[in-house]
């Protein structure tokens, strides 16, 4: 096989995991954590529609959910959160404890509850 080949074959699958790597979940711890805050942004935007929350304890963090066809499946639309509003996220936040990240499998907006990933809920 051609060395060239090879080595594209390699970069390919080093950027295939990479970005596998951001969107999946290995990013994230296995325990869910509940946040409760507020939405200072909200971003419905490929490749994943994304919250900006500030905690009264930790200050700003990123709530990252699924990709926008299956958060829309949810009902989470454009319009539903606006910034100033109340939420609770439950969801997986980094390993990297330096970030504020986690990945949300449910947020609750005032009494709206939308399950982005019902099938990861643990306890209910």
């Amino acid at each position: 096989m051609n060395r060239r080949v090879m080595l594209g074959g390699t970069v390919m699958a080093l950027v295939a995991g990479t970005a596998a790597a951001h969107h999946g979940w290995s990013w994230a711890e296995a325990e869910q954590i509940e946040l409760a805050g507020t939405i200072r942004e909200v971003t419905i935007a490929p490749p994943h529609p994304v919250l900006r929350v500030e905690t009264a304890s930790d200050g700003i963090w990123t709530v990252e959910l699924g990709n926008p066809s299956q958060t829309s499946r949810a009902g989470f639309v454009e319009g539903v959160a606006r910034p100033g509003d109340r939420i609770v996220a439950l969801g997986n936040r980094s390993e990297n404890r330096r970030e504020r990240r986690m990945k949300a499998v449910r947020v609750t907006v005032g009494e709206r509850r939308f399950d982005i990933y019902p099938e990861r809920i643990q306890g209910g």
